[in-house]
């Protein structure tokens, strides 16, 4: 695998604002479980590669990566809210 170029802060810049984009899309149910991903991809791509620069766009770095975090959680308690749902009703109707 080749190793990553350093990212020029034009790049780090964008992808803070990408990061932060699609954490909030996270927060859609469901539908929103691959940008949170994404969004922890641009976060972590981010902070492992600014090679000592300067981000002026760290704190929505930031909010986006705790907005995807949310997204994941909060799709975590809908898949077990529709678990349990399915697990009652699959259990009343038993003879």
């Amino acid at each position: 695998m080749k190793p990553l170029r350093p990212l020029t802060k034009v790049e780090i810049i964008e992808r803070s604002i990408e990061c932060f984009q699609l954490g909030l899309m996270s927060l859609l149910p469901l539908i929103g479980l691959p940008m949170a991903v994404q969004s922890l991809v641009h976060y972590f791509r981010v902070r492992l590669d600014k090679s000592g620069q300067l981000d002026p766009a760290q704190d929505t770095l930031k909010c986006g990566a705790r907005l995807a975090l949310a997204g994941i959680l909060e799709a975590a308690f809908v898949f077990a809210a529709i678990g349990t749902i399915v697990l009652i009703k699959l259990l009343d109707s038993r003879p």
